[in-house]
Formats: structure tokens, C-alpha cells, sequence
């Protein structure tokens, strides 16, 4: 029986003939991946949402030169939500993506192959947000409160999760459905009680716009570990150019490197780059300091940038099938994750190449 494998390995063999043939007869390109006129390898990102403080190194390696000194030349897009670049990737339109974890075990449960090969935040970030005056101080205080609620957004898809744990009845919590700016504008407003967000990328916007302290209820608070974002390639992207991959993972740690050196550089490559972006160049700062704050896990603690811990994707797995409309033991951990193509060794390959 010829198998997917199969016949992926033996396209290569007829592949390289045709480009043999190709070549003789003078109509066409050469194999292996597109280049540009210094030689540099072509790779497309896109993160998941606008560009902000979370997404720094990546921005920072583009505008710095970083992936240039590794032989890439990365084109850096903005996303629009991470299943859409999960998508993107999964069809080959975009070479790598940053995207959330918990939307990558949906997609792969509906089938898209793809993997994360590095968790740039992976404790989670998911918090909730309400001003000093609203008497909010401890989850007890959530029922009988109001909310804007954005269907699909991680925090709100696992407050389920949250309320259980913190032992309240999310059915005495009042939602209004909108989306994450409208729902950003209520809370401001005072029209609604608290709001959802990420540590990371919310929070830090919250106060500034307040000039204030919002009290902060952090998932994490209660025990939920549901790893938040990172670094995605497509099975077949990683099986026909691993060292690309891995030429982008050592560049990409680089990056991370130069941003915590330097973060005021790094924030002035953000405004170069990002020309005409809302996002506050101190805001920016923050995000990503916040971001460090994350970017391991007790699990994954000691173990080299980028390198994920097998009992936090069963954790995410887990919340996702439970709260996610994942079906159980449709995603194995093997699916979703690889250690792989890190350039440092990790304790655990996970899924492999």
C-alpha cells in the first residue's frame, strides 16, 4: 500500500528528476527553497494578532539582522488571530507562525499538521482585570459581576475551568458578547465589572490607559497551567527544510538574547518596524518583560530557551478537551509539539522531528 510517507519520499526522487529535465531544457528554476540575491533563504512569518511587546524578538531579529546572520531573509506579518495563522501555515501560504497553544490543539483536532517547535510564553498569561473601586479582590467576588465576553478567546473559553477551581458559580456572572476591543472599551468605560486578558499583552495596556493598578486575578492563581504561545511549522515544512528550521530557532534565541541586553534598542526596532502601530513604545517594554516573566514553566524550568515540558501540553490538552470541544484522545501530545529542532538539546524531543 503506498502511504502518505511513502509517497512523499518517492515524490522527492521523481521531483528531482523533473528538476534535472527541467533544467536541461532550459524552462524553469532550480530546486530546494527560494533565495535571494545574496543567497539568504526566504521565510514568511505571520504572529498571531497585531504586532506587540510578546512578538519583540522576532521583530527585533528582522529589523537588527539577526535572521540575516543566519542566512534568511524573514518577511514578518501581522496575523489576525492565531486559528487563522494556523491555517496559513498549515497550507504552506506562510513558513512559520506564533500562535496560542490552546487554539493549536483545536486546529490539530480538525485535522491541520501542524507542530510547536519552541514555546516563547509558556506559563500562562490568563488573568483577569477589575478597577480598585469595583470591590473585586479575590475570585468570590466574580459572581453576580459583569463581563464583555469574546467568544473564542482563550481566557474566556476556560473560566469554566477557572471558576471551578476557584470554587465560585460562573452562571451568576453576566456576559455580554463582543468582541476584544469593544470589550476592552467597556471595562474602561466602567460598563462592565472586570474583563478578561493576558498578563503579558493586557495587562500592561490596562494600566496605562487607566494611570493605574488594576487588582489582578491570575489563572495560574487557582492551578490552571494551560501553556499560552509559540513557534509553529507545518510536518512538512519541518520535513523538507529542518535546518532551515533550526537556523530560525538559533536566530530567533539570538534575538531573544539582544532584546533582554538591550531592550530600549529592541523597542526602537519595534517603531522602525511596526511604523504607525497604536501600541505605546512603553507598553511595548513592558509586554515583553512581563513575557520573560513566563517564559518557562516548573516543568520546564532549567531546561534551554525554548524547550517544552510533555505534563504542560497534557495539561493544555486536557483543559481543551474539556473546555474546548475537543474531542478525548484525538490529540496526543507526539501531534502537537517537537523539541526537536531546538538548537539547544531539551530534555525531551516530545513529538521528534
Amino acid at each position: 500500500m503506498l502511504t502518505n510517507r511513502t509517497w512523499r519520499h518517492g515524490s522527492r526522487l521523481i521531483g528531482g528528476l523533473a528538476v534535472t529535465l527541467v533544467l536541461v531544457a532550459g524552462c524553469g528554476g532550480a530546486s530546494g527553497p527560494e533565495t535571494d540575491a545574496e543567497g539568504r533563504e526566504k521565510v514568511t512569518v505571520r504572529t498571531d494578532v497585531y504586532f506587540n511587546g510578546a512578538a519583540l524578538p522576532l521583530i527585533a531579529g528582522v529589523e537588527q539582522g539577526i535572521f540575516e546572520d543566519h542566512g534568511l531573509n524573514v518577511e514578518l506579518n501581522e496575523g489576525k488571530e492565531s486559528a487563522t495563522t494556523i491555517q496559513t501555515v498549515g497550507n504552506g501560504s506562510d513558513d512559520i507562525g506564533y500562535v496560542d497553544a490552546g487554539t493549536l490543539v483545536q486546529s490539530v483536532a480538525q485535522g491541520i499538521d501542524v507542530k510547536m517547535v519552541a514555546g516563547l510564553v509558556q506559563e500562562s498569561p490568563l488573568a483577569l482585570y477589575a478597577m480598585e473601586d469595583s470591590g473585586i479582590r479575590e475570585p468570590a467576588d466574580l459572581e453576580g459581576r459583569t463581563a464583555g465576553y469574546t467568544p473564542g478567546s482563550a481566557a474566556e473559553r476556560i473560566f469554566p475551568a477557572y471558576a471551578q477551581a476557584a470554587g465560585i458559580d460562573e452562571r451568576s456572572v453576566q456576559f455580554r458578547n463582543v468582541d476584544i476591543p469593544t470589550r476592552t472599551e467597556l471595562f474602561m468605560a466602567g460598563q462592565t465589572d472586570f474583563t478578561f486578558g493576558l498578563l503579558n499583552v493586557s495587562g500592561p495596556n490596562i494600566s496605562d490607559k487607566c494611570d493605574c493598578e488594576p487588582t489582578v486575578l491570575p489563572y495560574s492563581d487557582v492551578g490552571i497551567h494551560m501553556l499560552s504561545s509559540g513557534i509553529v511549522a507545518s510536518t512538512d515544512f519541518a520535513e523538507d527544510r529542518p535546518e532551515t528550521l533550526e537556523k530560525f530557532l538559533a536566530a530567533l534565541g539570538e534575538a531573544v538574547e539582544e532584546v533582554n541586553e538591550d531592550p530600549d534598542a529592541a523597542v526602537r526596532s519595534f517603531e522602525q518596524f511596526a511604523e504607525g502601530s497604536t501600541v505605546d513604545a512603553s507598553i511595548v517594554a513592558k509586554q515583553w518583560e512581563v513575557s520573560m516573566e513566563l517564559h518557562q514553566t516548573d516543568a520546564s524550568e532549567g531546561d534551554a530557551f525554548g524547550c517544552m515540558a510533555r505534563e504542560d501540553w497534557e495539561s493544555t490538552i486536557e483543559l481543551m478537551e474539556r473546555y474546548g470541544d475537543v474531542p478525548e484522545g484525538v490529540v496526543a501530545v507526539e501531534d502537537i509539539s517537537s523539541n526537536a529542532f531546538n538548537p539547544q538539546a531539551c530534555s525531551d524531543e516530545l513529538g521528534g522531528a
